[in-house]
Order: structure tokens, then sequence, then C-alpha cells
């Protein structure tokens, strides 16, 4: 069996440029749209917009990254890149906890901060960084439990505490205003909240108090069994996904429908977007497969067999895989929903099994609707596209 994807030597990060085909013309939605108690729902079919030659293509603009060379071009496991406004990348490699920035040609400029617990130093839990586009770097860092802040040219300009007693800030982002957001996700163990009502999505203020729910999130199901005693977690289980625009816009849905629900600024709900999704089932050979591969990747790590077959146990499965697997928005107020892969699909052309990551199970197709909610056909995008 080969590992290649989920513990990588290597990433190339490439900036994919998107280019419109032919006349742009299109053809006419064959969807409708109803009101709902002032709720605009949008109903889409399985026919695009877009027709042969008006779809949008990703070509590739600039790669950064070597096999071998240079080690500031090199990434052990790139997992965010952020992009001011002058072109200036930042870029996070969780495997070395090293923030870098290149310029807009792709040059290295500096390492801004390395691993460590002192000042500006980063843990194993930095995994995004944002431009809060009035002068700082906003990179949150689970692992030390803090928020680090650094001006554009890369010095340290402090930190604020980052608890986690009112449940675990799993996804991040930043709005237009450059309020730092996160989704909030409760465990049952001691100290940390259960938060059984949902995942809020919290905005914080410059110091690390939760100033504002921005939104509530369905309560996520993948890993509901997990407390202080025992791990159970069940793979492919209903989660919430959700992006937010720069305007305040929210937009978030449950992965087992194409559901899309669009929360104005104020927290109401303006619209809910949907479209018929037949979901892949989970058969036995999918599960058998998955599971020979997590025994593989933790047995790579030196975890004891013992302990690896006491958390294969805890392991169950939903009947289907997800109806989608990421959602952000793109260009024009488009709106990006990407298609499942199976563990067939991944393992499609492989010589020997295939890796598994249940963080990774999207396709590098990705449907695109218009800033209305109205299908506007498929991009495929380069495979393991953030």
């Amino acid at each position: 069996m080969k590992t290649r994807r989920m513990f990588p030597l290597l990433l190339i990060a490439a900036v994919p440029l998107l280019q419109a085909c032919g006349d742009g013309g299109g053809g006419a939605w064959e969807g409708t749209v109803t009101d709902s108690a002032g709720i605009s729902v949008v109903h889409n079919t399985d026919t695009p917009i877009w027709g042969s030659g008006d779809e949008w293509t990703a070509t590739e603009d600039l790669r950064i990254g070597t096999v071998a060379g240079e080690p500031e071009y090199q990434f052990g496991l790139l997992a965010y890149v952020e992009v001011s406004d002058d072109g200036t990348m930042y870029a996070i490699d969780v495997q070395s906890a090293e923030l870098r920035s290149y310029g807009p040609d792709g040059v290295f400029r500096q390492a801004i901060a390395g691993p460590g617990g002192g000042p500006g130093e980063l843990g194993q839990g930095a995994v995004f960084v944002f431009d809060n586009r009035a002068g700082d770097l906003v990179v949150p860092d689970l692992a030390n439990q803090r928020v680090n802040r650094y001006s554009l040219t890369g010095e340290p300009t402090g930190s604020f505490p980052l608890t986690i007693q009112g449940g675990i800030p799993t996804t991040w982002a930043i709005d237009g205003s450059g309020r730092l957001i996160a989704q909030l996700k409760g465990l049952n163990v001691e100290g940390i909240a259960s938060l059984e009502e949902g995942d809020p999505i919290v905005a914080y203020d410059t110091t690390g108090v939760v100033i504002d729910t921005v939104a509530m999130l369905p309560k996520g199901q993948m890993l509901e069994g997990i407390t202080e005693e025992q791990f159970s977690m069940v793979m492919f289980a209903p989660e919430p996904l959700w992006d937010i625009s720069e305007s305040g816009f929210v937009y978030y849905a449950m992965n087992d429908q194409f559901r899309i629900l669009v929360n104005n600024p104020d927290g109401s709900l303006g619209k809910v977007i949907t479209r018929e999704v037949a979901r892949k089932p989970v058969e036995q050979s999918d599960r058998n497969a998955i599971l020979s591969a997590i025994r593989e990747q933790y047995g790579q790590f030196g975890v004891p067999a013992p302990q690896i077959e006491q958390i294969i146990q805890g392991i169950g499965f939903a009947d289907n895989y997800p109806a989608f697997g990421l959602i952000f928005l793109g260009p024009e107020g488009t709106i990006w929903v990407q298609r499942i892969r199976s563990a067939k699909d991944m393992a499609e052309g492989q010589e020997e099994g295939f890796e598994f990551d249940a963080q990774d199970i999207g396709s590098p197709e990705w449907e695109v609707l218009d800033a209305e909610g109205r299908y506007l056909g498929v991009v495929t995008l380069p495979d393991r596209f953030q």
C-alpha cells in the first residue's frame, strides 16, 4: 500500500487562475425560485447553465516548491496560504510549524515564525494565517492556546489568549471588517463545553473575547461519541460546513444533503439553495479498505498494534458518503461545492491500495453556483486544492 497524500514529504503550492471559455452566453436555467415566509428557496436541476465552451477552467499561474533544493522551497504539510493585497503570499507548514512569506513572483522572502512555545513561535496547532487588512497577520495557534499577531513585514506584534473551555475552535475565517471568526466544537470531556445546541460560529475581538455569535450550525455527529473514557467516531456522519463572505453573509450546510442556507449579516435566514444529489453507499469493501489504510498509517507512526485495534474498534460508518466535501465562496459571488470520492475512487489508478484521510475525501471536481444560487456547472481544480 502506498501513502503519498496523508503524510506527504512535500506539497507544492499552485495558484490557479480561472478563465472563461467560449462567448459566455450559456443556456437557460431550468430551476425554480419560491418564497417561504420571506425566504427565497432556490431549487436546482441537474442541468447546468454553462453550455459547451462556456465553462470556467483552472490554469496554473504560479508554482512554488521543489522536491530537492533550497529548504525554503520545500513543504512538509502545507496547510494554508494567504495572499495580501500587494500579492505577498504567506504559507503555513504544519509539519515544520513554520510561517513563511513569498513575493508575488514566488521568490522566498523570509521565515516569519518557527516552532516553539515562546513569543512569536508556533505550535503544531497553527493551521491558518490571515491578513486582517489592518496591518496584521493573524495566526490562531491551538497548541499554544493563543492567537499570534505579526506585522506584514514579519515582526511579532503580540498575541492574545485562546480559551477552549467554551468549545474547541476548529475552522477559522476572517470577515470583511477584519474580525477573526471560528467554528466551535463541543466535546464530552471535563473542562470543555459539550455544546449540545449546535456548533456556534463566533467572532473574537482583539483581546480574544467572544463578542458575537455569527451563526449557529447544527451539531456535527462524526465525533459525537468521544469522551474521557472512550473513543467513538462515525465515519461520514453528517457534519456542518460553512464559509463567510466579505460582507458578512454566512453560507452553511450539513454535508448529508445539498441544502445550503444563507444567513444575512444580521443573522436572519435569507436564502436556501438546494439540488438533488444521489449519495454513494459505503459498501463493506469500502469499510475494509479504509480500516486497513488507517491501520497502516498509524503503524507508520509507531503506534502499538493493541492501541491501533482499540482505535479501530471505536470507528463506525454511516450508511452513505456525504453529499459533498467542502463549501467555499469564489470570484464574482460564486458558491463552490466539492464533489465526493468514494474509497474505490481514491484507490483507482493506485498500484497498491490507497491512502485515506477522513478530512480529505473531496474530489477535484467542484460544482459552481452563481451569486443567486443557480447551478452553473463544474470546474476541475488541482487535486487537494484548498
